[in-house]
This record gives structure tokens, C-alpha cells and sequence, in this order.
């Protein structure tokens, strides 16, 4: 079974023509679709801030598009953002959506991500032949999500990756829906972490520009708090390792995301990155693989992705090993000692809560404000007696 991938683009050809050179030497293994969106020019977002991509614009986009059809490889447009203040249920909100439409599609663009249920029929209403894949945001964790947005036209889905190590309801998914499955491989948030709609709602606000550096901050920074805060989060995490992508492949899914278009500002490789997964063997660093060998930060355990062998095997084997329960189960307590140093990681773990007592912005914001007396509202004529 041919492996597909899906990769961020970074609207280099030079990229392009790594994926293609490693389309030529694998059998096994294809790019088969690059994607992102445009920071100029757009009136919605996507699931990554204008800050941390790369700058482009329609005709960046469409000259990148006309390269990667000419390797063979696809381009997919997000418009995965969560919210876009209600413009999709007015009128001059679903003519401002359709233009926008309309140009991606004059550009070149045939296939769209999206997370908002109504944003897919209007979509469906205009007749144009776009494919369209439910966003990971779209949070679908098992069959019944899955058929309700197969029904609503669409012809790929990504699992919300809380269910990335749930073998058994993604083999369900994936005999209800078909062949376009698609999981995110390198995957960096914790399972079930709570900040991760709030964070992807805070993201979406950014074409509206109500997005400032203490709301950035405040999820960047207790993503990492929340990693290393226990060391056997890091195991907590919803990667997939190259060397487990059978175990996936077994069950009936071929198709991979690799996440990443943030990393691109700070040196992230995605080329280097896909190529172990093609490979299938890693001998490194799992975060480095994970943060496609960007420098995103200082805090970076060595999670040495050899000695993680085995580590998934009880999860594909045992449908319910993983209850979410870990006060009363300790096996990625146990396993992380094998994984990693850990009087390094300590060391590093009081470093970062160092640096974040004294750096968050969010907290000297709160603990800079202090309500006074005549701040107070002073028009409440009730008198209220808690006796």
C-alpha cells in the first residue's frame, strides 16, 4: 500500500524539488500534496497566525501551484479557521466568502480544508469541482462524525489526533468512510489538551486583528508548560513515529499530515523531515523529527526515538488500553525513564520555569491590574445582606 503524504508548503521550488526527488526514489511513498494559505489579500484565517508563516500572496500562490502541478504534487488551501465573526450567515459576508472563492479558484486552487460545518455548503452551493477535507479542528473522533461530514460532500477527513493511538476507532472510521483517512503524524499537542479550541479560536481572530503577542504568548507558553510539567507528557503527546506508520497502514489508513507551516520562519526542514518518514527509521532526537528541525525554543528534551521501540504496541494491540485515566495507570511514567536523561531533562524542565515565571506576559498583565474603589459601579442602588 502506497503511502500518501501531505506537507506544508513554504512556496519554495527548491522544496518542490526535494519532494519530487523523493517521489522518484520511493515506491512505497509519495508526497502527494503540498498546503497553507496566503498571508496577504485574505479575509479569513486558518489554523496558523499571519506572524508565523512565510509572506505571500495570489500571486505567489498561483505561480507555486502551476511549479507543483508540473511535479505532480497537488496544493491544498486551508481555510480551517474556527470562527469568522458570523460573516457566513449574511448576505455580504457569503458574497465577500464566494469572491474570495472564486479567486482561489481562478489561481489554480481544486482543493480546500475546512473546519466550519456551514463554510462547507456554501462551498457545495457554487457548484465549482473543489475537494474539500474536514479539518483536523473539525474534532471527529469516531464513525457517526465521520458519515455526518461524508454526507455533507466531503472527500477527506483528519481525525481529531486524540484518537491518533486508538487503533480501534480509527479502523472503525476508516471502514465507514473509505479510503481518504488522513492522520497527522508529527503531531505536538498533548492528547486532549484543554487549551487546544480555545488556542485555534484565538488564532482565528487574527484576520480581524484582535490578536496581540500576550494572547500568542499565553497558549505558546503553556503548551510547553503543560509538556514538561510531568517529563512523561512528552510520551503523552500524538506523534507517530516513522517506524509505526504499518501499524496505521494495517488498519487501513495510507494517507499522513505532517504539521508544520510555523516552523518555516525559524529554519524547519520539511524535506529532512519526510524523508525519515518515507525511510520509515529515525536514529535522533523525536522533537527534533517533530519540530521539523526548527529552533522554535530554547526548551527541547532528547527524546531518543530509538529506545521508544515497542512503546505503541500495547495501544494497537488492547482496544481501550489508554483510559485517560493516568492517576491510576503509570506506564508512560515507567516507559519516559527508558526515553530520556533524566537528570537533563530536569535541569532543563528548571530552566524553562524559570524563564516563564519571569517572561509570561499574560500573568504581568493580570497581576499589573488591580481594581480600585472607583472603578467600582457605583449605580447599583441594591443593598445586598449576606447575613
Amino acid at each position: 500500500m502506497i503511502k500518501y503524504f501531505s506537507m506544508p508548503a513554504d512556496f519554495k521550488n527548491e522544496t518542490i524539488d526535494g519532494y519530487h526527488q523523493l517521489n522518484q526514489q520511493y515506491d512505497h511513498a509519495k508526497v502527494g500534496e503540498t498546503y497553507g494559505s496566503i498571508t496577504k489579500g485574505r479575509i479569513v484565517g486558518s489554523g496558523r497566525l499571519v506572524e508565523q508563516m512565510l509572506e505571500t500572496d495570489f500571486v505567489d500562490l498561483y505561480n507555486y501551484i502551476k511549479y507543483s502541478r508540473q511535479h505532480n504534487i497537488d496544493f491544498n488551501y486551508t481555510l480551517n479557521a474556527t470562527h469568522m465573526h458570523n460573516m457566513e450567515f449574511s448576505e455580504d459576508g457569503i458574497l465577500e466568502l464566494k469572491t474570495f472563492l472564486w479567486n482561489l479558484y481562478e489561481t489554480g486552487v481544486r482543493k480546500l480544508t475546512i473546519a466550519l460545518p456551514p463554510l462547507i455548503e456554501i462551498i457545495k452551493s457554487m457548484k465549482l469541482d473543489f475537494e474539500i477535507k474536514a479539518s483536523c479542528l473539525c474534532q471527529i473522533t469516531n464513525v457517526n462524525k465521520a458519515m455526518y461530514y461524508k454526507r455533507l460532500g466531503v472527500n477527506r477527513i483528519v481525525p481529531d489526533e486524540s484518537i491518533n493511538r486508538k487503533f480501534h476507532v480509527l479502523e472503525r472510521i476508516s471502514k465507514s468512510f473509505g479510503e481518504g483517512v488522513e492522520v497527522i503524524a508529527n503531531q505536538i499537542c498533548a492528547i486532549n489538551c484543554v487549551y487546544r479550541m480555545f488556542h485555534y479560536n484565538m488564532v482565528s481572530e487574527n484576520p480581524f486583528g484582535n490578536v496581540s503577542n500576550t494572547s500568542i504568548n499565553y497558549y505558546e507558553h503553556r503548551c510547553i508548560r503543560q509538556r514538561y510539567e510531568d517529563i512523561s507528557n512528552l510520551l503523552k503527546l500524538s506523534w507517530i513515529r516513522p517506524e509505526d506508520l504499518n501499524l496505521y497502514t494495517d488498519i487501513g489508513i495510507n494517507r499522513f499530515k505532517i504539521q508544520g507551516r510555523h516552523t518555516f520562519v525559524k529554519g524547519g526542514d520539511p524535506v529532512k523531515t519526510v524523508s525519515y518518514y518515507f525511510k520509515e527509521d529515525y536514529d535522533g532526537n523525536l522533537m527534533d523529527l517533530l519540530n521539523m528541525f526548527s529552533t522554535l525554543n530554547n526548551f527541547n528534551a532528547y527524546l531518543d526515538n530509538k529506545k521508544l521501540d515497542g512503546f505503541i504496541k500495547p495501544f494497537y494491540e488492547k482496544e481501550e488500553f489508554c483510559k485517560n485515566d493516568c492517576q491510576e495507570c503509570n506506564y508512560c511514567g515507567a516507559y519516559i525513564k527508558k526515553a530520556v536523561d533524566m537528570d537533563k531533562t530536569i535541569a532543563m524542565k528548571e530552566l524553562y520555569d524559570k524563564f516563564y515565571n519571569e517572561y509570561d506576559q499574560f500573568n504581568r498583565c493580570v497581576n499589573s491590574v488591580n481594581v480600585k474603589q472607583s472603578d467600582r459601579n457605583n449605580d447599583v442602588d441594591i443593598e445586598f445582606d449576606f447575613m
